[in-house]
């Protein structure tokens, strides 16, 4: 389950990924989902590259909004092997030329699903320089600006990604700060890639989280506007039972993170829609 808060009565709107869903897309398969209690869907690119008016009559007749989740330099299946692929180079410019392209793409899909929606990405390589991660979060940071500027374009804390683990992301955190890019950028909190990622499920008052982690947590709030809730473990990014005993008091940790970030989003004076 994902999450956003919505501007017009600060209502907090649930978003289904069709991760893990078998069913092929369909009108029925999303009415069935609206009425669960969904206002919209997430999708890979997949979901609109080979049937996009499907796509489209299918949201449309439910009356979804639509996450679009792009993966830069991925999003394609592999010509020989058909595999999926989710990274397919480490080019900094074939990372900028991707992602140009795809929110472009994911543009002109949004215009005609008649209740809107917006744009998650997975973005870069986790292994570039701070040189290289400056270059790229401005470049699409201004792109955004510039072609993009009234839809909503979150980044996801995601591995192998540039805000794969908290540490990178503080300091990218910091240096668009000192760059003066900050205020521009908008996250997507996916914090069980970062439990599994350390191997642990932050706690603000035990150590050694108590020294960095109220802090980073005010800082994600702040530019969260979008959460996939989602309960990680120590040893992966999805709990098997989060109702299990043995996981309370992480599941209890998480709960209230994902308070933390919805609150600051119900203050924030302009919500997006979500």
């Amino acid at each position: 389950m994902t999450t956003a808060v919505s501007a017009k009565a600060k209502q907090l709107k649930l978003i289904k990924t069709l991760w893990g869903i078998d069913d092929p897309i369909s009108p029925d398969l999303f009415r069935s989902i609206r009425q669960e209690g969904y206002h919209g869907v997430e999708v890979i690119r997949l979901a609109y590259l080979f049937d996009k008016s499907g796509l489209i009559e299918s949201l449309n007749a439910a009356n979804l909004s639509l996450v679009c989740q792009i993966h830069t330099c991925g999003g394609y299946l592999d010509e020989t092997t058909k595999e999926y692929i989710y990274c397919g180079s480490d080019s900094l410019q074939d990372h900028k030329r991707d992602f140009q392209r795809q929110i472009e793409e994911c543009e002109g899909l949004l215009e005609q699903v008649s209740a809107g929606g917006f744009i998650n990405v997975h973005a870069g390589v986790d292994a570039w320089n701070t040189d290289e991660t400056m270059e790229f979060m401005i470049f699409c940071l201004d792109e955004i600006e510039k072609s993009a500027k009234d839809t909503l374009i979150t980044f996801e804390t995601h591995r192998q990604r540039l805000f794969g683990n908290p540490f990178q992301t503080r300091e990218i955190l910091s240096n668009l700060e000192t760059a003066g890019k900050l205020d521009r950028l908008k996250l997507n909190a996916d914090l069980s890639h970062w439990y599994c990622a350390c191997e642990r499920v932050f706690d603000s008052n035990k150590q050694p989280d108590v020294k960095w982690w109220p802090k980073l947590l005010e800082q994600v709030a702040e530019r969260c506007y979008y959460i996939h809730a989602r309960f990680g473990w120590a040893q992966g990014p999805q709990m098997a039972d989060p109702s299990a005993k043995e996981c309370e008091v992480e599941r209890i940790l998480q709960l209230e993170t994902w308070k933390s970030l919805i609150n600051q989003q119900l203050q924030r004076e302009s919500v997006e829609d979500g």
